[in-house]
């Protein structure tokens, strides 16, 4: 599961870092370097609800096996 996550917020940052840094006019190091953080940001804020739903699901699957 860990894993699973790591690749998920990894693929995320990614694909958010690079949306921002593409609405980019100006290409100043700056500009980029604030894209990478808005980049980050937004996969904090999308991964949370995700990982609350993974634990969730599990812990509703424990419940049912016992």
């Amino acid at each position: 599961m860990k894993k699973t996550i790591l690749i998920l917020a990894l693929s995320l940052f990614v694909v958010l870092s690079f949306i921002d840094i593409m609405l980019i006019n100006d290409a100043n190091v700056s500009t980029i370097i604030g894209a990478i953080v808005l980049g980050a940001a937004q996969t904090i804020i999308i991964l949370i609800p995700i990982v609350i739903i993974m634990l969730l699901v599990k812990m509703i699957k424990r419940r049912s096996t016992n």
